[in-house]
């Protein structure tokens, strides 16, 4: 057995990495190493942005890597032509490009705070290519097509080199993509199905085992853009994934209102619902076993199908004897306790079905894919953030005259830009400029040791070679990925190789407390500049909340069970991503608030289905019309929503006793559960979680 020294247990990764890791950092290594002497050879400028690019472009997979590519093309093509146009509208005039470049660069870190995985990338792009060809242009605007197109070229030689060599050192992408594609998604039902169960056999997990789990749905959405490349287009394959998740998260949330439900009713072990629900459990246990197989998915849709048909006559029993029965308001329990076990199969059959990918119109599952929403208020920060820091950067320039300050500049704009998509940008941010510290250190040893005595490429390819390939492994290990990234990105440009000249020492020192001086800024103005506030967040997410909840009893409205799931799981991985452990029991006590958020809004969601569906009798009908007029209603108080739901629900027993049909009772008990539900949440979020801290 091989004993690992207790001190270095947690650097594995990087003294004894796997496999894979190791292989994807040489590959890179070695990639970026013959990008740059390609470069070299066709004599461009600033070769060392060819290598920049390799590890740019690199990412865990080929899917990544081709979009990454493709994004990074398109942001590099649009950021030339835009610092084109800026030079030819501002030549010689100073005061007039620069606010014009930092408008851009905050226009641009804005628009990629809007979007999602590289389509973000994008708009990085064209705003930090456009600063630094312009102000590359700034001495010479005569030269800026020549200097557009010199930098169009090695980011295409980067891009080209780690495609070739990616695509040869991956082969079988679309088989493996498509395997690995069925076991992410087995895994997601397994956890969803295993959160279920523990909820019915009253053993609910804690809120942070939900958020992950929640959270690991979304990623797989995100993803799935990733696997459509490496399949091929699949398009029905990704089409049935993305349903799946939609559908997994539908499913997990639906499993938090029957938690509700049977703490409301009590009603677990009454003779109706007892053997119901036992047999559910016992089958989401059993669920597993089945899913690696397409005849294991169909056996698992039949027994569900069988589990719904026999909840559905347990649900027609309970209305028949409802009025013999002395014990009529346990029967009612008990029968609110049923129908929840009924939505919970639906659409448990639905996620089945999606999964197993056949008998599904494409369209159908368009619809039940998640919806990641837009953070507008974060565009708008990052947008001003980098609009203020540009013209500062200019202003410091401007000031002090200082030889190296259009490099300032232009950092300047490529960190804003870049911030602009992380998550957590003080976090992010601050990685981020270690990892460049750490490689102006790494590079003092080939540009003063190794290149002032040997011109010899070998030689130089030994020396950069160990730094980029523990960069790579840094890069590999996701606590250190920022730092890693950043490692990689900066180290190829601070060797700043040359054809016939060397650079000399103080330039070099220039260059470097250039690049230090704009990241370290850029991290001032991310932490200081309109910083992270939890109780503004609050405050925001409880607007969300009342602005989603009047969206969904509006009449028109197009707010679908995705939408509004995509935002409340969003909204949490804004918050745990900037908590970073600094409060976990306030961070608890807010997601619990947000999952009965979440509830609430499905809950609303299935009534007005069962509204706009014209089954509920008149009396029903207007009293829920009743109801949602009020919720709709932006200046009435969170009190007067929770006893207008409370009021509608108590009008709705009584109906309900009065009714002498069993179908109208059902459907009246439906509507019962649900606002009993949407009443006892709204009241757990009256409590501090989801108030301004």
């Amino acid at each position: 057995m091989t004993r690992v020294i207790p001190g270095l247990k947690n650097w594995s990764w990087l003294f004894a990495p796997s496999a894979r890791d190791l292989l994807f950092s040489l590959r890179t290594t070695i990639t970026s190493l013959i990008a740059l002497s390609i470069a070299l050879w066709m004599e461009l400028g600033q070769p060392q942005w060819a290598a920049m690019t390799v590890w740019i472009v690199a990412q865990n997979t080929i899917g990544e890597s081709l979009s990454k590519a493709h994004w990074r093309i398109v942001g590099t093509l649009a950021g030339a032509i835009a610092a084109i146009a800026l030079i030819a509208a501002a030549p010689q005039q100073p005061w007039l490009f620069f606010p014009l470049l930092a408008c851009w660069v905050g226009l641009c870190a804005g628009l990629g705070t809007l979007c999602h995985n590289y389509h973000s990338y994008t708009f990085v792009l064209m705003g930090f290519t456009c600063a630094i060809i312009s102000i590359s242009a700034i001495d010479a605007p005569d030269q800026v097509f020549s200097i557009a197109i010199a930098r169009s070229t090695y980011i295409l030689l980067g891009v080209v080199c780690e495609m070739t060599v990616a695509l040869i050192c991956e082969p079988n992408v679309a088989s493996r993509a498509r395997a690995a594609v069925r076991r992410h998604l087995q895994d997601i039902i397994e956890g969803t199905a295993s959160v279920v169960r523990d909820v019915l056999i009253a053993h609910a997990p804690p809120e942070r085992d939900l958020y992950n789990t929640f959270s690991r749905v979304m990623t797989l959405n995100d993803r799935m853009e990733f696997s459509a490349i490496e399949t091929g287009h699949s398009g029905p394959m990704v089409a049935s994934a993305r349903a799946t998740l939609g559908q997994a998260a539908k499913f997990m949330s639906r499993g938090l209102g029957m938690q509700t439900r049977l703490r409301l009713s009590g009603q677990k072990n009454g003779r109706f619902a007892q053997p119901v629900v036992t047999a559910v459990a016992d089958f989401l246990a059993t669920m597993p076993r089945l899913l690696d197989t397409d005849a294991g998915v169909t056996q698992l849709c039949a027994r569900a199908d069988r589990l719904l048909h026999a909840c559905e006559t347990a649900i027609g029993e309970t209305a028949r004897s409802e009025q013999q029965d002395a014990e009529r308001s346990r029967i009612v329990d008990d029968r609110i306790v049923l129908q929840g076990v009924a939505l919970l199969l639906s659409e448990l059959t639905l996620l089945l079905r999606c999964f197993q990918g056949a008998g599904l119109d494409r369209h159908i599952l368009s619809t039940l894919r998640l919806v990641r929403p837009a953070h507008g208020r974060a565009a708008i920060a990052n947008g001003l953030r980098s609009f203020i820091a540009v013209l500062i950067a200019a202003l410091v320039w401007e000031i002090t005259a200082w030889p190296s300050g259009t490099l300032f500049v232009m950092f300047v704009s490529v960190i804003c830009a870049r911030f602009a998509s992380f998550s957590n940008t003080v976090i992010a941010s601050k990685n981020f400029f270690l990892g460049a510290v750490w490689a102006v250190i790494a590079a003092v040893i080939p540009v003063f040791l190794v290149m002032p005595v040997t011109s010899d490429y070998p030689v130089f390819c030994f020396a950069a070679g160990i730094p980029m390939l523990i960069g790579g492994l840094v890069n590999r290990h996701p606590a250190t990925a920022a730092m890693g990234a950043s490692f990689v990105n900066f180290f190829p440009y601070m060797l700043e190789p040359e054809n016939h000249f060397r650079v000399d020492e103080l330039q070099w020192f220039n260059s470097s407390m250039a690049l230090l001086t704009g990241l370290g800024f850029g991290v001032l103005i991310f932490r200081y500049l309109f910083p992270f506030s939890f109780s503004r967040f609050h405050r925001n997410f409880r607007a969300i909340i009342d602005s989603g909840l009047r969206n969904i009893v509006r009449r028109n409205s197009r707010m679908t069970d995705q939408i509004w799931l995509g935002e409340i799981i969003s909204e949490m991985e804004r918050l745990i991503a900037h908590d970073a452990g600094r409060n976990p029991a306030r961070t608890d006590a807010w997601l619990s608030d947000a999952f009965s958020v979440m509830t609430v809004g499905r809950n609303l969601l299935y009534v007005k289905f069962l509204l706009t569906g014209k089954a509920l009798s008149p009396a029903v009908e207007r009293e829920l019309t009743r109801l949602f007029e009020i919720l709709e209603n932006p200046a009435a108080t969170s009190h007067e929503k929770r006893a207008a739901i409370a009021d509608a629900k108590n009008t709705l027993c009584q109906t309900e006793a009065r009714t002498e049909e069993p179908g109208q009772r059902i459907q009246i008990s439906d509507v019962i559960g649900c606002l009993s539900i949407a009443v006892r949440e709204l009241e757990k979020t009256a409590s501090p979680g989801l108030r301004p801290c």
